[in-house]
């Protein structure tokens, strides 16, 4: 399965790590991309933008902070209430 990770902080960062542990392909993508630099080393794939990850992934998983979510996830284009 092809798991898409958005948000790679403490625990996002662990999380994303175990699924390529379990055997997942991982597309993965932060504000940041040097967050991402162990699981690019261990085979994941660096997606430019959270629309990227879910166009390449079979389910998408995010562990973002409020500040954080709203950089990936504008209220405008928001469906959370």
């Amino acid at each position: 399965m092809k798991v898409g990770f958005i948000g790679l902080g403490t625990m996002g960062g662990s999380m994303a790590f175990n699924t390529i542990q379990g055997g997942h392909e991982l597309v993965v993508h932060d504000i940041r991309r040097e967050s991402a630099t162990r699981h690019l080393e261990a085979g994941a794939t660096w997606a430019d933008s959270p629309r990227e990850v879910a166009e390449a992934s079979d389910i998408v998983f995010s562990s973002l902070a409020t500040t954080a979510f709203s950089r990936v996830c504008p209220p405008e284009r928001s469906t959370s209430t």
